[in-house]
């Protein structure tokens, strides 16, 4: 398996976990998990999320994208309605395990 792979497999297991854990406090009122152990995962997925916003910036300033004709809100819509319908066995899946 690539480096670039293993990343991926990384930040979709701290991602998860992040929504696992904001379930946690959102309906329980606390963390389920070692506030620790979700510090990592918060760490990798800060990473992550301040790299995609450099490039995010850096692109918009080049100016070589044209105008978005598309609604990204509806895109993401589509996408969170076809997801929800999803189910698998991974444990790493919401709709899973």
């Amino acid at each position: 398996m690539t480096s670039i792979n293993l990343q991926m497999d990384s930040l979709q297991v701290a991602a998860t976990g992040l929504i696992g854990d904001f379930a946690d406090i959102t309906v329980r009122g606390s963390l389920k998990d070692h506030p620790d152990t979700v510090a990592y995962r918060l760490a990798l997925v800060a990473e992550m999320v301040a790299e995609l916003q450099a490039a995010v910036d850096a692109e918009r300033a080049g100016g070589q994208w044209p105008t978005l004709q598309a609604d990204p809100e509806s895109a993401h819509e589509e996408d969170v309605a076809f997801y929800s319908e999803h189910e698998c066995d991974c444990e790493h899946c919401l709709h899973g395990g």
